[in-house]
């Protein structure tokens, strides 16, 4: 009689112990040590199960599969609260959720199952949620499903203001929303941008246009710092393939034909040879870029040097400023990579016509050096010693021989962008008896001997070999001017990022007891911010109040 009482009271135990959880029904129990509160769960295989536990007090949670393993543990935190356990089954079955606690005095908890999925369920495409909804657009989108949208009317207005729109954020003021636009046809399927405020990184697809319902819109909208100035294009019926170079996707992009500021062709290029500009609301001003007819300008003379330790020729840009004279005052002397760039997309002569007439800098000569080709450029702009010494041997006393400029190092300046900022710095590192100053934007810092000019993996190769040099060497008689772009950060993990390597590079620099001026501006690897930045380095290194407190 006594066995069947006691299987009786077992039988009743584990019936209450075994307690099915239902969904948004909480169950609670105070717990003591050693003892255990036992739920379950009927499920079916890939049913995906999330919950919340409610501790007043250390309360711990094992999931048990249908045999009695464990499946996951959820060590409860000391000082309580609400937790979110989660599981997915793998096997069909009744599961077991234990509750026990290691607390010398008893706990309270409640359990609450808040969801249960089906593998189909849960794959099911989930409605698409804008993650930085734009007003502007939302309103359009409420407009749209009312039937009160005027599609004309709409491409009228934004035509007439030009893309990409920019709103305001509440309450954050160092962020913009900025949209951008694709009036659509029945054979768009997509529209993807490409552009240098850093577009792609690790999840590109998140950058994909999305159409309003029974509209022709297609449109992007992403959060900015305010004051971003960049370039890009839209690739309309993108492949959508990020591995690697894709044809298909230079076949595609073109400019935005709702943005009439172009970026880097000529006034009779197509909308496929060129990129968009985009400047937003509060970009920083760039006034040195802008031709004064008022002022005296310099003059540019073409020349070409050989060198024999490259075994190559050279063409030269010498800009002569306005005034020159060969028996006055030696001049000031600057030193320039990537000539092309540096007299177009950089308008390097307007720039020093303006500084030098605003007396922002003493009157300079400038040296705007040719690459004889890309694989040249590739190998001459890495830390090249055949180059520096080309630069520091043959190039300056050529230019001596030729111009009436300085012998003072304190008052040269090597300048240059990407390649050209990390020659720069490699030039002034290795002959500072010639070179006094280092102006550096967006510098390739990432590089080093063993990754043949390519951007590092970040697993079998090291950035920062430029900032190791610094290190190992004593301090030199060298200033810096160093630049880069918001946008230039390392999205991939590689280690090949311009932002955190020039960072890296500052702070070396610093440590080690040198004068380093540093700024970061909202843009990414272009000419676009550098031709504006280019005057700031100017004004940093040489600029006439360099001295003054």
């Amino acid at each position: 009689m006594r066995s069947v009482l006691l299987f009786c009271i077992f039988v009743a135990t584990t019936a209450w112990a075994q307690q099915s959880l239902k969904i948004n029904e909480p169950v609670g129990r105070e717990l003591s040590s050693g003892s255990v509160e036992s739920y379950a769960i009927a499920l079916k295989a890939g049913d995906y199960v999330a919950g919340l536990l409610d501790q007043h007090g250390t309360t711990d949670l094992t999931i048990l599969a249908p045999d009695g393993s464990p499946v996951r543990h959820y060590p409860g935190p000391v000082e309580g609260g609400k937790r979110l356990w989660v599981l997915i089954a793998d096997t069909p079955g009744t599961y077991r959720i234990e509750a026990t606690t290691s607390a010398a005095q008893p706990v309270r908890f409640e359990l609450t199952l808040t969801q249960v999925l089906s593998l189909d369920e849960r794959l099911k495409p989930k409605p698409w949620q804008d993650p930085n909804p734009s007003p502007r657009m939302e309103a359009l989108r409420k407009q749209a499903a009312a039937g009160k949208f005027d599609h004309e009317a709409f491409w009228k207005q934004v035509t007439a203001e030009g893309t990409p729109l920019v709103e305001s954020i509440e309450k954050d003021p160092q962020h913009q929303l900025v949209t951008f636009l694709w009036r659509g046809t029945p054979q768009t399927r997509n529209v993807f941008p490409i552009g240098s405020f850093k577009v792609g990184g690790l999840y590109p697809l998140d950058y994909v246009f999305h159409q309003i319902p029974s509209t022709d819109v297609w449109y992007l909208t992403v959060r900015l710092p305010t004051g971003a100035r960049f370039t890009y294009g839209l690739s309309e019926n993108d492949p959508l393939v990020f591995n690697g170079f894709q044809p298909e996707r230079f076949a595609t992009t073109q400019v935005d034909p709702l943005n009439p500021h172009r970026w880097g062709c000529a006034p009779d290029a197509t909308r496929y040879d060129c990129q968009s500009m985009a400047e937003n609301k509060g970009a920083v001003p760039q006034p040195w870029i802008i031709k004064n007819p008022s002022i005296a300008a310099g003059t540019i003379e073409k020349q070409k040097i050989h060198s024999e330790l490259l075994k190559n020729d050279h063409d030269l840009s010498i800009y002569i400023p306005a005034g020159y004279k060969a028996n006055a005052t030696p001049y000031d002397l600057v030193v320039i990579f990537d000539e092309s760039a540096y007299l177009t997309k950089v308008p390097t002569p307007v720039i020093l016509d303006n500084l030098i007439a605003a007396s922002k800098i003493p009157p300079t000569v400038a040296v705007l050096i040719a690459n004889p080709s890309q694989a040249s450029r590739n190998a001459e702009l890495t830390p090249n010693p055949k180059f520096a010494d080309f630069l520091a041997k043959e190039l300056v006393p050529w230019i001596h021989a030729h111009y009436n400029v300085t012998n003072d190092p304190g008052s040269v300046v090597v300048a240059g962008s990407s390649l050209g900022g990390l020659a720069a710095t490699y030039a002034g590192y290795r002959h500072p008896e010639v070179f006094g100053n280092a102006l550096c934007q967006s510098g390739s810092f990432w590089w080093a001997p063993d990754h043949s000019g390519a951007i590092p993996d970040g697993v079998t190769t090291e950035t920062g070999w430029m900032a190791k040099q610094f290190i190992a060497s004593p301090t030199l008689p060298l200033r810096f001017y160093m630049d880069a772009g918001v946008f230039e950060y390392d999205s991939n993990g590689t280690g090949g990022g311009i932002l955190e390597t020039s960072r890296d590079m500052r702070d070396v620099l610093l440590a080690k007891g040198y004068e380093v001026h540093y700024q970061q501006f909202v843009g990414g690897h272009d000419y676009l911010s550098w031709r504006g930045t280019f005057a700031d380095g100017l004004m940093d290194l040489i600029g006439t109040t360099k001295n003054v407190p």
